[in-house]
């Protein structure tokens, strides 16, 4: 095929690798399956602590959270008790396509999550088209060729999923159909691409399967609190017709590779069982003694978020810079009478940041052997934490993130990751320091981000064969690049031995 890219790259945004496997071995997979059976693949993990929010970033720059600056989508603002929103452009670190463009390489990429436009690209890009997560909103290079997908191809028919009001077998129906569609849109516009010249690297990136796996996790789990097994028996599984259909069109979309091609397939994490005690973290920080008494969302904000989910979408996708505006205007200050307090940091791991002197405007630990003390005591007492209602330890561990990364960011980062023990759902936590303390898990979420993803390359000189270990996803744009004959040597990761 004359038009085949010499490098093909599919992003899969929070596919689970056990689902991978489980449904490929049972024949519902065969693109999967083939590729097992044929391809050099394995597994794949993200930056410790900071999968959720930091995953993409680190994929896409080769680079530690501590380099590129982003742990989360809300970050502390260096130097302050206040959070802002954490931007693409706001990335320290560039995207492996900026050293490939530079140096001549042809480039077509679509929606790779969280990117921001790349100005005086060699190429094409598409940018926050159908993604999970939309933060600079729907745009391309060239500028004319929004037009032209939305005249061809339409607007995302779902929008941000966290947004809707899903309550009967109709509404998951109706949102399950819509990220089929999204899917065959996807895989139209990436053949169309494909068609207009032979591109050095032609990515792109499906996200169906983190919207499924967030709003649909308790259809697919019979284990689950909040199953609804009428719901699953009027719909069947919904997880696993998206994973059906991205098996699909994987198969369709390396059928755009020629027989120079190399063809890179990954999922940047996988998704689970959303349980974990974020949502007790103040609290328990509070009654060890460390922050004031934490602010809860009062009755106005939760009407406006009830509100907010059920207007139309056209509505809400008119209104998102005005809501994100008021989001950011609300969202609570940290106290700083606290020795600490916890940021933000996608719900999975959770962060502490110590109110460290000369680091923080109000600090009172001080740096040094005081913090080392703090950090310990403080660590013994969240892993004492017992989830009451199995017996099991609530935190599996709790991470020093000096320990785990070095970069010029690296104080823009949480001090400790404390790892949710997420076996089962954690409402009630007890130790002998806190009592116990009870406060149920409402996140209209029901499934979460895991740490492990998958990754298969086929094309020539690959062999059939599991690697060994697990790759970072930090390796995957240096791996790219190499593949096009570019170095990147100022990069944490480096090339896959494919």
């Amino acid at each position: 095929m004359s038009s085949a890219p010499h490098l093909l790259v599919i992003g899969l945004d929070a596919v689970e690798p056990d689902l991978v496997l489980q449904w490929s071995a049972a024949g519902r997979l065969p693109t999967f399956q083939r590729l097992l059976e044929r391809a050099t693949w394995g597994l794949t993990t993200g930056p410790p602590g900071m999968t959720t929010g930091a995953v993409w970033q680190t994929m896409m720059t080769g680079a530690s959270p501590a380099c590129h600056g982003r742990h989360n989508a809300r970050q502390l603002r260096p130097g302050s008790y206040e959070t802002f929103r954490f931007l693409p452009a706001d990335l320290q670190s560039d995207p492996f396509w900026t050293p490939l463009s530079r140096a001549g390489r042809r480039l077509a990429l679509i929606d790779v999550p969280h990117s921001a436009m790349t100005e005086h690209l060699n190429g094409i890009q598409v940018v926050d088209w159908t993604v999970h997560d939309q933060e600079l909103g729907f745009a391309t290079v060239p500028s004319t060729l929004a037009s032209e997908v939305r005249r061809r191809y339409g607007e995302d028919p779902v929008g941000l999923c966290d947004h809707l009001n899903l309550a009967t077998a109709a509404d998951y129906t109706a949102f399950r159909d819509a990220l089929l569609q999204k899917i065959a849109k996807k895989v139209a516009f990436t053949r169309d691409c494909a068609n207009r010249e032979r591109w050095d690297l032609l990515m792109t990136v499906f996200g169906e399967s983190h919207c499924i796996g967030h709003q649909c996790w308790h259809l697919h789990d019979p284990a689950h609190p909040r199953h609804d097994r009428r719901i699953a028996q009027a719909l069947g599984d919904p997880m696993r017709a998206v994973y059906e259909a991205l098996d699909a069109a994987v198969g369709d979309v390396l059928a755009l590779a020629g027989p120079d091609t190399m063809a890179l397939v990954f999922s940047s994490h996988g998704m689970g069982p959303f349980y974990n005690g974020d949502h007790l973290f103040a609290d328990v920080l509070h009654r060890l003694g460390h922050i004031p008494p934490p602010w809860a969302p009062g009755p106005s904000w939760r009407a406006m978020r009830w509100l907010w989910r059920r207007l139309p979408k056209a509505v809400q996708q008119q209104g998102a810079p005005a809501q994100r505006a008021t989001i950011d205007r609300l969202w609570p200050r940290f106290d700083p009478r606290s020795t600490c307090f916890p940021i933000p940091n996608g719900e999975v791991f959770g962060a502490i940041r110590v109110n460290l002197v000369g680091r923080e405007p109000d600090g009172r630990i001080h740096p040094g052997a005081a913090c080392d003390a703090f950090c310990a005591t403080l660590t013994q007492d969240l892993c004492d934490l017992v989830n009451a209602e199995t017996g099991a330890p609530a935190v599996r561990r709790v991470l020093r993130t000096a320990h785990l990364y070095q970069g010029p960011h690296l104080d823009a980062l949480p001090d400790l990751l404390v790892e949710w023990n997420c076996d089962a759902p954690l409402n009630t936590v007890a130790s002998p320091k806190i009592g116990t303390l009870k406060r149920p898990f409402a996140s209209h979420r029901t499934g979460h981000h895991r740490d492990h993803g998958i990754f298969f390359a086929t094309g020539p000189g690959l062999a059939a064969r599991r690697l060994d270990g697990v790759v970072s996803v930090m390796d995957i744009a240096p791996t790219v690049a190499h593949r096009l004959g570019v170095a990147m040597p100022d990069v944490d990761g480096r090339p896959i031995p494919l």
